[in-house]
């Protein structure tokens, strides 16, 4: 069915194809820019490791101290210009200039760029970095021509993968065509296209009555239902669930008394069972048994009479009591934020709800506004990489610290995690990390859970990797 269409229902879909604007996480744009852009490299799941797309290989130093991408020959971008050594730098330029997802880590690990022929690109670093690779999965790995911007403005989506943009509407859909001089070949589908369904339960039903092909699933019961019935890619994750504190100056959870209440009053439990139909497995620690980062410091336990007692404390020196939560307004969000607010109010909070449309709006409060006290977001850090969004999400002045939240002992635990030779030293550092945390109080993990990229049985050979971010190029539909 070489002129059929695939139809994939987004987590969210995209409300900007410029990547250094958009977030490049499979559950908001990566996937769909991927499809634009193409990258570098992909972690496949079946030999769990980091594998080439656009380049032909990546190797790393015997020092450690620089990683050297060969790119390999033919590749194109979409207007016929060649990708080359010079268009990988560029592109990761603007990439750094715009502050892009990542940036943070990429300026204080990467001292520079340098390349030695037209198809090599060596990237040194400061110091050791064991997840540079994963910067090539998403964001830093899709190479946008210099046309796709004009006077420092995105103006179009010039990439080097397997699909051209056809039609845009925001919010609703985006739909693509195939490139017939794609590098690995022109797409054996005719068409593909993104659609935002606003809800899990609306995918399942999209799925089995033939709407949609493929989708991304986060929600417990519609992952549970769905691997019943179709194939796909399960990836479990840690923290699908995280407790989001926002301890900045001026807010009430600054005074860690305030944090640390939020933190005692919250049973994981009531909150899977509530929110998550049960189905996700609930824990205040970082990394649950399951993973291969699980250590021997246990998380934060409720204590409903010590967070009272802090409440009362800071309300005796003059704050108010008063919480607003931030949510998403579908079904599952609701009741995630009425679990959360009954828990929080039971120690003597008052909770407000602040409603937000779609996960474009919340990505908003968490990134730019902050208007916030509480939230709940899906961190969901795969085993395969465990680092780099907790890196992002707790190093002092990160923009991707959603908490606001600084320590210098935290930054030199995550550097420690970092530049670690062995898997027995990263978890040697993210106990010290747990440590930290149960003192410190900026994010509450709620449990882990999975990914789960789904498809129906007639289609085929999807490319499925780290945190669920698929490729299109080799797919097909049977009849």
């Amino acid at each position: 069915m070489e002129n059929a269409t695939l139809t994939y229902a987004s987590h969210a879909l995209t409300n900007t194809l410029d990547p250094i604007k958009g977030r490049t996480s499979a559950w908001l744009g990566g996937t769909e820019m991927a499809a634009i852009y193409d990258v570098l490299v992909r972690w496949d799941p079946e030999s769990a490791g980091i594998v080439p797309q656009m380049a032909e290989s990546i190797t790393e130093a015997p020092d450690r101290l620089s990683w050297t991408v060969k790119l390999r020959d033919g590749v194109k971008f979409s207007n016929g210009d060649t990708l080359d050594a010079a268009a990988v730098v560029a592109s990761t330029n603007r990439m750094t200039e715009g502050n892009a997802t990542n940036t943070d880590q990429f300026r204080a690990n990467v001292r520079s760029m340098e390349t030695p022929d037209p198809q090599t690109v060596t990237y040194y670093l400061n110091n050791p970095w064991n997840d540079f690779p994963t910067l090539l999965t998403s964001g830093f790995g899709m190479i946008t021509h210099p046309d796709s911007f004009k006077d420092g403005k995105f103006v179009d989506p010039i990439g080097a993968g397997p699909f051209t943009v056809k039609s845009v509407n925001p919010g609703v859909e985006l739909v693509l065509a195939p490139r017939e001089d794609y590098w690995g070949g022109k797409p054996r589908i005719g068409g593909l296209k993104f659609v935002d369904l606003h809800g899990e339960q609306p995918m399942v039903d999209a799925l089995k009555t033939g709407e949609v092909q493929m989708a991304y699933l986060r929600g417990g019961e519609a992952i549970e239902t769905m691997r019943a019935e179709f194939p796909g890619y399960y990836e479990p994750v840690s923290m699908v669930d995280n407790g989001l504190i926002n301890i900045r100056e001026g807010r009430a959870a600054h005074d860690i008394r305030v944090r640390q209440a939020i933190a005692k009053a919250i049973d994981p439990a009531v909150i899977n069972q509530r929110a998550r139909d049960g189905l996700n497995s609930p824990g205040l620690e970082l990394f649950q048994e399951w993973s291969n980062m699980h250590g021997s410091i246990p998380g934060p336990t409720q204590d409903v009479e010590a967070a009272r007692k802090l409440v009362n404390e800071a309300k005796a020196d003059g704050y108010n009591g008063k919480l607003t939560f931030a949510s998403l307004t579908d079904p599952a969000s609701i009741d995630l934020a009425l679990a959360m607010q009954s828990l929080l109010q039971n120690v003597g909070f008052e909770v407000e709800i602040q409603p937000n449309a779609t996960k474009n709006d919340i990505a908003k409060v968490f990134y730019v506004t902050h208007d916030f006290d509480v939230s709940v977001g899906g961190t969901a850090v795969p085993d395969s990489a465990p680092l780099l969004r907790l890196q992002g999400l707790l190093t002092t002045g990160s923009s991707q610290n959603v908490s606001g939240y600084g320590n210098p002992k935290m930054d030199e635990v995550i550097f420690k995690i970092q530049t670690a030779a062995t898997a027995e030293d990263r978890r040697a550092g993210f106990e010290e990390m747990q440590t930290i945390l149960n003192e410190d109080a900026p994010i509450v993990p709620l449990g882990s859970g999975a990914n789960f990229v789904t498809w129906a049985p007639n289609v085929h050979d999807a490319k499925p990797g780290m945190d669920g971010l698929t490729l299109f190029d080799k797919i097909w539909i049977s009849d």
